[in-house]
C-alpha cells in the first residue's frame, strides 16, 4: 500500500549507513543502495548526505522521513482493519513490536503459550505490529492498549506504574552499560564493569523518575568522579546512533537481546536489574484474557 523503498530510507537515516541498513532488513547493500538511488532519481530528490562515515539525511530527506513514518503507520492501520473484517477480533492477538523492543522473550514463550491454549480447545493467532521507537509511537500505544495493538512486552517499574494497563511479570534482567566500539572500554575483559572504570565518561540515561532501577544507577554514577550523565526523555535508535558515533556510554535495557550493532552491552558491578513483563489493557478482551492466561501458565 506504499512504495516499499521507503522502509530502505528510514533504515537508512536510523543506521547512519547503507550497509547497517541492509542487515537490519535482511537484504544486501547493494539492494538497499538502489532502492534509495532509485527513488531519489524517481522524485528528483537528494534525500542523504553519503561519506566515507555512513549518510546523514538531508533536510528535505527528513521531511520526508517524518511523512513517510505517518504514512506507513496509516497503510498498517489500513490492511488491519480489512484484515479484522475477515476474521472475529477473537482470533488474533495484536503484539506490538519496534527495534529496540522485539518482544524475543514473549515470543520464546509463545508457542508454549499457544499450544496450552489448543490443549483446551482455543486457538488464538498472534500478529505482530511494527511500530516505531521514536515519540509518537511505541510508547504511546501503550496509554491505548486495545486499539491499534492488544499487548505490548518491555521493561516496567512495579512502583511506578506510568501507562494505565495491567502487567504480567515475566521476569528481571540485569541492568548493563552499552559501550560502543568506538570507546576503549569495550574491549575491557575481566569480568563486570567496576564503578571506578566509568570515571571520566559521558553516560546517557533516562530522566530521573523513569524507573526505580535507573534512578538508583543515577544515585550511583552521579558519585563517580568526572562522570557527566546527560537525560534522555526516551530509548530511540537515534540515541544508540549518536553514541556509536561520539562514544558516549548508554545505560543499557537488553532483555535478553542486542540492543545495537556498534555497540557493546557490558555488566556491571551492581545489583541493578529491570523487570520485564506483558502489557495488556486492564479490562482486556476475552481473547486478550485468555492469551494472558497462557503466558501466565508457561512463564
Amino acid at each position: 500500500m506504499y512504495d516499499r523503498r521507503l522502509d530502505a530510507i528510514i533504515a537508512a537515516a536510523e543506521c547512519g549507513s547503507f550497509n547497517r541498513a541492509a542487515r537490519r532488513l535482511h537484504l544486501s547493500a547493494t539492494a538497499v543502495i538502489k532502492q534509495v538511488a532509485g527513488f531519489e532519481h524517481d522524485h528528483g530528490l537528494t534525500l542523504f548526505a553519503r561519506t566515507g562515515n555512513g549518510v546523514t539525511p538531508t533536510a528535505s530527506g527528513l521531511a520526508l522521513i517524518e511523512d513517510a513514518r505517518i504514512l506507513i503507520g496509516e497503510s498498517g492501520r489500513a490492511l488491519r482493519h480489512a484484515r479484522s473484517l475477515e476474521r472475529s477480533a477473537e482470533e488474533t492477538i495484536r503484539l506490538a513490536v519496534s527495534v529496540l523492543r522485539p518482544a524475543t522473550p514473549l515470543l520464546e514463550l509463545w508457542p508454549h503459550a499457544s499450544a496450552w491454549l489448543e490443549n483446551r480447545g482455543r486457538r488464538v493467532g498472534l500478529e505482530l505490529v511494527s511500530l516505531s521507537d521514536e515519540p509518537g509511537g511505541y510508547m504511546a500505544e501503550l496509554d491505548r492498549l486495545g486499539e491499534t495493538v492488544d499487548v505490548a512486552a518491555s521493561g516496567y517499574s512495579p512502583s511506578r506504574p506510568r501507562h494505565g494497563c495491567a502487567v504480567l511479570g515475566l521476569g528481571e534482567y540485569p541492568l548493563r552499560m552499552g559501550v560502543p566500539l568506538s570507546n576503549p572500554l569495550s574491549v575491557r575483559s575481566g569480568g563486570a564493569l567496576r564503578l571506578d572504570d566509568l570515571e571520566g565518561q559521558r553516560i546517557r540515561i533516562p530522566e530521573p523518575g523513569d524507573n526505580d532501577a535507573m534512578d538508583k544507577a543515577r544515585a550511583l554514577l552521579s558519585a563517580v568522579p568526572g562522570v557527566t550523565l546527560v537525560d534522555m526523555r526516551q530509548y530511540t535508535f537515534d540515541e544508540f546512533n549518536a553514541c556509536a558515533a561520539n562514544g558516549d556510554l548508554i545505560l543499557a535495557r537488553t532483555f535478553g537481546t542486542g540492543i545495537h550493532p556498534m555497540i557493546r552491552p557490558m555488566p556491571v558491578d551492581w545489583d541493578l536489574t529491570i523487570p520485564y513483563g506483558l502489557m495488556y489493557p486492564e479490562h482486556p478482551s476475552p481473547a486478550t484474557a485468555a492469551f494472558v492466561d497462557a503466558v501466565g501458565h508457561v512463564r
